[in-house]
């Protein structure tokens, strides 16, 4: 499958979590009680990704290369795993709710070329 744009992966991702039952207990997967859980496990992943760091492990195998290697996938270092996830999260997020999230990156940087300059 070709994936073309952060609405295609949105729906991969999305598709990925529902076939793996990541929303089977989900009364209303965009209800405040889904949304919490989807922030915590964005939260989650933002903080591995910080402890990755802290703890001097950015660049090194994340903790699944193994089994990553094993199944015949390149292993990812932790700085890239995580970052990853804390993305793979975000698409999941804006597909359940049904976001446009190619449109809103694009309109999101487009402000952000706005902005002066930090000092």
């Amino acid at each position: 499958m070709m994936i073309t744009n952060l609405n295609a992966w949105a729906a991969c991702v999305a598709a990925l979590a529902d076939r793996k039952g990541f929303r089977d207990d989900l009364a209303d997967p965009r209800g405040v009680d889904a949304m919490a859980r989807y922030v915590a496990n964005l939260h989650g992943e933002v903080s591995e990704l910080w402890e990755a760091a802290r703890g001097g492990k950015l660049h090194g195998q994340c903790d699944k290369a193994e089994k990553m290697r094993a199944a015949g996938i390149e292993p990812l270092t932790c700085a890239e795993e995580e970052i990853a996830d804390i993305i793979i999260r975000a698409l999941d997020t804006a597909s359940v709710l049904g976001i446009d999230i190619d449109r809103a990156v694009r309109l999101k940087h487009a402000f952000n070329e706005t902005r002066p300059h930090r000092h």
